[in-house]
């Protein structure tokens, strides 16, 4: 195997490789990468058994083959060399990467017939969605999806397909996100899956300009189609949780926002808040909102009032301020809608103004506050 390229070229495509490469792994030969030469065309293809990237990318090719080496140290190599020409060939058991003046040598896994077989591409059930819009979504969803690996499927996000419409669900019991279009292309029958949020955020990493997006799943795998890059990831087994019956459905009290002067507020404020509870709290009357913390273990305190459109009762609710702050910063207009029938029950947070493609909904359960100012 010999080809030239252009570092800059080459390492646009192992930046996509790199987050799914594991650091340790009880299977060594995941750590690897497989590179395979047929004209000029160059496959790079990575796996963590759970997610599979393959990805294509057009070189100057000399002699067709395929090696297998270690991802890291390779990238690592592509990653350290001027941006210009470089030449990578086999030689025995090496391959050798050569750059004006620079030359490397590193070893090639011998037994490559190790390495995880590729799924087959698959066909049948599918939907067409823009590719940037698609990453949008992922983006405003996987945040909120759980750590503990022990329910396993609120690792992952939810996406629920009717005829024409994709709902996405994502939470990790505190807060919950729901964003729905109407005007994806599918036309298969109801169907809910569950994706981890890893095999996702590697989808958005791969998504740099609009283009079709089409994704074909069957009962244990997804495939996404992403012009040169296709990206296969097993799904999460099991239910996800009936979410819709934590959705409160006669939040009465409405506030509206801005959010830019919320989260410039809460971010100073959070400066003084006890920094295991993060707790913070929301004194709310007409025309005003006071976001105010203290931490008795620090003897610190905060606190600011930033305008508010609201006509109901005076109310105190409490959140924790990390977890607000992030879902604020995820909504993308200007202006912020809170909807709250009291203190202690889920709170919900939207776009006072509908997007064009989307609608979207968060919620929050509120934290534990007394009415004596204190944590």
């Amino acid at each position: 195997m010999i080809f030239s390229t252009l570092k800059s070229n080459l390492m646009v495509q192992l930046s996509l490789i790199s987050p799914i490469l594991p650091a340790h792994s009880a299977k060594p030969i995941t750590e690897c990468i497989i590179l395979g030469l047929k004209d000029n065309e160059l496959t790079i293809t990575a796996t963590d058994i759970s997610v599979t990237l393959v990805n294509k990318v057009e070189v100057n090719g000399v002699e067709d083959g395929t090696v297998v080496v270690h991802g890291k140290k390779f990238i690592n190599i592509i990653k350290s060399l001027p941006d210009t020409l470089l030449t990578v060939k086999r030689e025995g058991g090496l391959v050798k990467i050569i750059s004006n003046n620079i030359k490397f040598e590193l070893s090639i896994t011998e037994d490559y017939e190790d390495f995880p077989a590729t799924p087959k591409s698959l066909s049948g059930n599918n939907m067409i969605i823009d590719s940037l819009k698609l990453k949008n979504y992922i983006e405003k969803t996987v945040f909120t999806v759980s750590p503990d690996q022990l329910r396993a499927v609120l690792t992952g996000v939810l996406f629920s397909l009717k005829l024409n419409s994709l709902t996405m669900v994502a939470t990790d019991s505190v807060r919950l996100v729901k964003l729905e279009d109407k005007s994806v292309r599918y036309e298969g029958e109801d169907t809910d899956m569950i994706l981890p949020a890893k095999s996702l955020q590697i989808v958005s990493n791969a998504i740099e300009k609009n283009e079709e997006c089409k994704i074909f799943f069957e009962d244990n795998y997804v495939e996404f189609r992403i012009g040169s890059v296709v990206i296969f990831s097993r799904l999460i087994n099991g239910k996800y949780p009936a979410y819709q019956a934590i959705i409160p459905a006669n939040n009465h009290l409405k506030a509206k926002f801005d959010k830019q002067t919320a989260i410039s507020a809460l971010g100073r404020v959070s400066l003084a808040c006890n920094p295991v509870t993060r707790l913070i709290k929301f004194n709310m009357e007409p025309g005003q909102l006071l976001i105010n913390t203290e931490d008795s273990n620090s003897s610190s305190k905060a606190e600011e009032s930033i305008p508010l459109d609201y006509t109901g009762e005076k109310l105190l609710i409490g959140f924790n301020s990390a977890k607000i702050i992030e879902l604020l910063k995820n909504i993308s207009t200007e202006m912020i809608l809170m909807e709250i029938s009291s203190g202690k029950k889920p709170v919900i947070i939207k776009p006072f103004e509908s997007a064009d493609n989307y609608d979207m909904m968060m919620l929050l359960m509120p934290s534990s506050v007394d009415n004596s100012g204190s944590n």
